[in-house]
């Protein structure tokens, strides 16, 4: 209606004109009325800008604890809801089968090592001297092969024996050469004591029985379950007297003396987020507690194409529970000013805002950076104390008569 109006008007004076003396001369722009407009004022942010994301709240440890064997159980001295002490025993299986294996494998140790100090010392007096008289009755033998051949021999060329009882001459005295000769090596083998090479196997005995206990004792150990860290027990899956096979899923164990947080962070915002920095997690009602920034990835996840960041909170009044959610408030960088995203036009070529200086608009080419909420960062083009329109600017051109109302 005001459009029309002005129509109508301009050509009242049109026809005025026409009819009568000269027209009147436009109003000036000091004369035009000035529109009121609502501005912000360029400034500093009074209160510290933080960055909000929220993450699950997840156990400082949590685990699914089996045997590293399998048997019955024989006892599970724990229940649902039972506060554990580090290395506390949570569960047995019978275990009568496998301290049986150690007792058998340390008795193998034990003789292992008893012939070895019967190696190092060596053959005893006693020894030697039965073993110098087999040498002796070893060369009698031999002496009498020999004349037992050579008097066959005498024999066979009188046509007194045949030639198989020769040969069984032969092979006697063979014989008896030989045993003569063991006998022999016996006795110095005695004599010389020790060898490296019987000492070598002696300790390669005690290895392999030393061995067979260090295995023994593991499935006996790997029949009970001890708490790997002090927590909770959330559920226990089996009952005293059920089979257990390596790996089943005995007792489930949480640790929330602290508690963690992961967030997914995109690669616009993973800059500020440093290790080591103090960050607020505020609960779903309103709780907050103060933790520390522990882990931020180098790398982005495959599975989100997000950089993971985890965040350690204390937890010794047990309020912080595994799935629960946590916004976590952390300081937020901010070089620039802060204004409102209307504030700020965009076109082909650049970002600008419409400052109001002397009661006109003027239009002022900026450099924006990062979005918080529902502010723009100002990092150039304008200074602190600048007022600009806050919304709307696309309806004002440069130069505009305006009244300033507003921050």
């Amino acid at each position: 209606m005001k459009k029309r109006a002005s129509i109508i008007m301009a050509s009242l004076l049109l026809v005025t004109a026409g009819c009568g003396g000269p027209a009147p001369e436009p109003p000036t722009q000091a004369e035009a009325k000035a529109k009121v407009v609502e501005v912000v004022t360029v400034q500093k942010a009074a209160q510290p800008v933080v960055l909000r994301v929220t993450g699950m709240v997840e156990a400082k440890r949590d685990a699914v604890l089996p045997f590293g064997t399998g048997g019955t159980i024989s006892s599970i001295p724990v229940s649902k809801g039972m506060k554990i002490a580090q290395g506390q025993l949570l569960a047995t299986l019978d275990s009568r089968y496998y301290q049986k294996e150690v007792e058998a494998a340390a008795s193998q140790v034990e003789e292992a090592a008893a012939r070895k100090n019967k190696a190092l010392k060596g053959a005893t007096a006693e020894a030697i001297e039965q073993q110098r008289l087999q040498v002796q009755s070893a060369q009698s033998r031999l002496e009498k092969a020999k004349q037992d051949l050579t008097a066959g021999e005498k024999l066979f060329a009188g046509g007194a024996i045949s030639q198989t009882e020769i040969n069984d001459l032969k092979r006697a005295l063979t014989q008896a050469e030989i045993s003569a000769r063991d006998a022999q090596l016996s006795l110095t083998e005695l004599q010389r004591g020790a060898q490296p090479e019987d000492i070598a196997m002696a300790n390669a005995s005690i290895k392999s029985a030393a061995g067979q206990v260090e295995r023994a004792k593991k499935s006996l150990d790997d029949a009970k379950i001890h708490a790997p860290f002090a927590g909770t027990v959330v559920d226990v899956y089996k009952q005293t007297g059920e089979q257990a096979s390596p790996g089943d899923q005995i007792i489930h164990l949480v640790d929330l003396s602290e508690v963690k947080v992961t967030l997914d962070i995109t690669n616009d915002l993973i800059s500020q987020f440093q290790e080591k920095t103090k960050v607020q997690a505020v609960s779903d009602d309103g709780k907050q507690s103060q933790g520390t920034i522990t882990f931020v990835s180098p790398v982005v996840s495959k599975e989100t194409g997000k950089y993971r960041v985890e965040v350690t909170i204390p937890n010794a009044d047990g309020f912080w529970r595994g799935g629960m959610a946590a916004t976590i408030e952390a300081p937020r960088k901010v070089n620039g000013f802060l204004v409102p995203l209307e504030s700020v036009g965009v076109n082909s070529t650049e970002h600008y805002v419409m400052a109001v200086e002397d009661g006109l608009t003027v239009k002022k080419e900026v450099k924006t950076g990062q979005i918080v909420d529902d502010q723009i960062e100002i990092l150039s083009g304008v200074k602190e104390g600048d007022q600009l329109l806050r919304s709307g600017i696309t309806f004002y051109v440069e130069g505009q008569k305006v009244e300033a109302k507003g921050e």
